[in-house]
């Protein structure tokens, strides 16, 4: 008999595709901000429980999800707990379309900073001028944007394997680029301070709600917990692959990138600024000021920063494109579950792309309507998900799926009680805070067409859960196959993903 060649080539690129799609621009430019702005060392140790206690329970139940039935979300979520929860899986599909639509734009503008890094470009430049003129209607953008897209649906028609190639190639440059900006950040003349203030510990601080807060929504946005990422991707794992370790080293990878993009960022913004509250005040700008005229102000200055910068600028485009990357691959396979033919499946995803990610290029006030409307909309997966593994049964779970007889790291009863009650009640507190909170970003906050409001984050929502409930029927009646039979994980299908 054949031995079948369907899903990752070997154990090691599943881990690499994992981490590849996990890591992104909010381990890079999110994180070193956010523990500045929280406490250092202090927000570190509250984001790496929640990292344990939050995103690694959810990510190891996703695992089991996408193994066990062999579907993308919608064919998930339909087999795991039944046909009228379909809607839940075709509800992260659009989060995740419209997710890639503008993070396809953000991955553009640091394609830009690079391109700039690489030919000096932004020597000399005002700064936050240069960063308007590339963010508001730059016809450049438009063509990089389109053409990044263009790319990434190329190589998610690859299938799998394309995906996995491409991962075990951005990942390693990625981590040296990092791994080297981080080393000279640290031996540059005052850097000390940089990590001492990045790794200071205070643990009053632990005893504020905010600090968790934060913690959590950096774990969530960041690890892939929700977004459909892990479903997908474990679609193509071995039945006797490790699950419990191979979502465990995910999670540690992705945390480890965090932390060297912390010690390359923090220390070297110490180094350079002359003093204490000028380096804090440079740390507390939003990701867009941080990285592209504060970090770009600091190549221009420090020794060898044209090397630095065009490293920087090289990780972080290789984070958001792979993100990008994995993310098509969500959307399009639960089509090839419906029974929609590949090349016209990645026409669709195509074409929807670029129509819905333009508006995002023109204008960045759109772009960042999106951000928040989809980051509150990942977070509700994450809820979602830890509904289902409850429905299903989490001791099932547990038992037959995470602790199957190929384990390398069983996992204990902690994890049942943090599905069940930890981290479904955390995400809600944090969907409710960042709901709150957006209250006094606005004073129309209950205007559905203000960028950054309540208002626009009831109706879009609302507007693709009413999509999602109306079509349940439909996309669950078009998922004609299904693999799993009760118990343990059936075979890779041979789906026009999987060779």
């Amino acid at each position: 008999m054949k031995k079948s060649t369907a899903g990752y080539s070997t154990q090691l690129g599943l881990v690499v595709t994992l981490i590849a799609g996990s890591v992104g621009l909010g381990n890079i430019w999110r994180f070193p901000r956010i523990a500045a702005e929280n406490g250092g060392g202090t927000f570190i140790v509250a984001w790496a429980i929640m990292m344990i206690l939050v995103c690694l329970p959810i990510m190891l139940g996703e695992h089991s999800m996408g193994r066990a039935t062999r579907h993308g979300l919608p064919g998930a979520f339909k087999d795991f707990i039944g046909k009228k929860y379909t809607w839940m899986g075709v509800v992260v599909v659009i989060t995740m379309f419209a997710l890639n639509a503008y993070y396809g734009v953000l991955t553009g503008w640091v394609f830009y900073y690079l391109g700039l890094s690489i030919t000096n470009g932004y020597a000399g430049a005002d700064k936050a001028e240069l960063f308007d003129k590339i963010s508001n209607g730059n016809f450049t953008m438009v063509v990089i944007y389109v053409s990044l897209i263009t790319i990434a649906c190329y190589i998610a028609y690859k299938g799998i394997k394309g995906v996995e190639k491409v991962s075990k190639v951005f990942l390693p440059i990625l981590i040296i680029s990092l791994a080297i900006v981080s080393i000279y950040s640290i031996t540059l003349p005052g850097a000390g301070a940089g990590l001492n203030y990045l790794f200071s510990f205070d643990p009053s601080l632990l005893l504020g709600s905010k600090i968790w807060l934060e913690a959590l929504t950096q774990a969530v946005w960041s690890a892939g917990a929700g977004w459909g990422l892990v479903i997908t991707l474990a679609v193509f794992t071995r039945p006797k692959s490790d699950l419990s370790l191979t979502t465990s080293i995910q999670v540690a990878g992705d945390g480890l990138v965090a932390l060297i993009a912390g010690m390359a960022v923090v220390p070297a913004v110490f180094a350079i600024t002359p003093s204490i509250e000028a380096a804090q005040n440079i740390l507390t700008q939003d990701n867009f000021g941080l990285t592209f005229i504060s970090l770009t102000n600091l190549f221009e200055q420090m020794p060898g920063g044209y090397i630095i910068g065009v490293l920087f600028f090289l990780s972080l485009g290789l984070a958001a494109f792979s993100s990008v990357i994995a993310s098509v691959m969500i959307v399009v396979l639960p089509m090839a579950d419906s029974g929609i033919p590949k090349k016209k499946a990645i026409i669709w995803t195509y074409l929807i792309l670029i129509v819905w990610g333009l508006p995002s290029v023109w204008n960045p006030s759109f772009l960042a309507n999106q951000d928040w409307v989809v980051g509150q909309m990942m977070v509700f997966g994450a809820f979602l998900s830890c509904f289902a593994l409850y429905k299903f049964g989490v001791s099932k779970v547990r038992k037959e799926f995470i602790n199957n007889p190929y384990t390398g790291m069983p996992i204990g009863t902690w994890w049942e009680y943090s599905i069940k009650f930890i981290a479904p009640i955390i995400i809600l507190i944090m969907f409710v805070w960042w709901s709150i909170q957006s209250i006094g970003w606005n004073e129309q906050w209950w205007n559905p067409f203000a960028p950054l409001s309540l208002g626009t984050l009831i109706m879009q929502g609302g507007l693709m859960l009413l999509i999602s409930i109306i079509f349940n029927n439909r996309v669950s009646d078009s998922i004609k196959e299904k693999y799993y039979t009760g118990e343990g994980f059936p075979a890779i299908p041979k789906n026009d993903y999987s060779d």
